[in-house]
């Protein structure tokens, strides 16, 4: 029994000895991404859900099941 208890301690030791934290050079700034071409049905989402595309989507559904 103490065996196996002085070897967990030694395995969880090890196991948090060894997770070191992965620390970065410094602060990257990223640029906005170009989003001037996403106009079509797909990405055009006034209510935050592309409304057409979803709705175009919906309706080929019943036109394959039929």
């Amino acid at each position: 029994m103490r065996k196996t208890l002085v070897t967990g301690a030694l395995v969880a030791a090890a196991l948090i000895g060894a997770a070191a934290p992965a620390m970065a050079d410094g602060v990257t700034v990223v640029d906005q991404p170009d989003t001037s071409s996403l106009n079509n049905i797909w990405t055009f989402d006034p209510l935050g859900v592309p409304v057409f595309g979803a709705v175009q989507s919906v309706s080929q559904v019943f036109g394959r099941l039929f």
